[in-house]
């Protein structure tokens, strides 16, 4: 909803005087909770914070709290995103710690964790992502990688749009990026990962794709379906017991349920555990 980095904001907010800056973002988030609600399940209510935050410069550190208040105006359930990069490598996890700590002191309804995944295949640490989530879920929100992406060795040179990898470093890739995938899916605070672009035709760094641009996959692309559609992906035919009853582990998710002509729609909640289905 907000980016407070001074060198992303608009001029013409900044030229406004403070009461002016504090009815203009009041106003934003009003109309972002109201527009959209029911509609977007989680917001980034101010994006990159350690990095850089004119409005609480500006306003002083209540701001935080005062956008919050005015998207649930808008919204009474929207869920709000902290979000920042530089944290999983465990290079500004302390700082990003206490940071969360003092909104959640102030009383900010902070919904979850957001941690950006713009890794590169040189620096991948697997130790220092599974401390960071760890240390995070010490906060008992829910995390989410926000902006993943693991471009490669030469990834320093990513704005080289020329840049093609070689066939090694694309499986160094793959293998990174299944490890990465595992530590997260397996860690029971993180609610998910959001890829930051997968098709090389359009993505901010076009080596971290899994598609090249005529959609030929890349080995990574083949480690995420193997994971995503394979691994975790529960499928199951099978005869019931004399009594006509049968037990099941499966991912959570959306089953659709078929005995004999019959058919019925089940979801698994982490919330629910066990569920127990019933087709006459």
């Amino acid at each position: 909803i907000f980016w407070g980095i001074p060198k992303f904001v608009q001029n013409w907010i900044k030229e406004l005087s403070d009461d002016e800056l504090r009815e203009t973002l009041k106003a934003r988030a009003m109309d972002i909770g109201s527009r959209y609600k029911g509609r977007f399940a989680e917001y980034d209510l101010n994006n990159e914070m350690i990095h850089g935050n004119l409005y609480a410069d500006r306003l002083g550190p209540g701001i935080t709290k005062q956008m919050a208040d005015w998207v649930r105006q808008g919204d009474p359930d929207a869920v709000l995103y902290l979000n920042d990069y530089d944290i999983l490598t465990g290079n500004r996890l302390d700082e990003y710690c206490k940071h969360i700590r003092s909104l959640l002191d102030q009383g900010v309804p902070i919904g979850g964790i957001g941690v950006q995944g713009h890794l590169h295949g040189d620096t991948f640490d697997p130790k220092a992502l599974c401390n960071a989530l760890d240390t995070l879920a010490e906060f008992k929100l829910p995390i989410r990688v926000t902006e993943f992406n693991m471009p490669g060795q030469r990834s320093k040179f990513y704005n080289d749009r020329n840049l093609k990898l070689t066939e090694v470093e694309e499986e160094v890739k793959a293998a990174n990026l299944r490890e990465y995938y595992r530590i997260c899916f397996a860690h029971p605070q993180v609610e998910g990962i959001l890829m930051w672009g997968f098709w090389e035709g359009a993505n901010w760094i076009q080596v971290s794709s899994l598609y090249k641009r005529d959609w030929t996959p890349t080995p990574a692309a083949s480690a995420y379906r193997d994971l995503v559609f394979s691994q975790w992906w529960t499928k199951w035919q099978g005869q019931t017991d004399t009594q006509g009853r049968c037990n099941l582990k499966a991912f959570y998710g959306q089953y659709r349920v078929k005995v004999g002509d019959k058919e019925q729609l089940v979801e698994l909640k982490k919330s629910e555990g066990t569920k127990t289905l019933v087709i006459p």
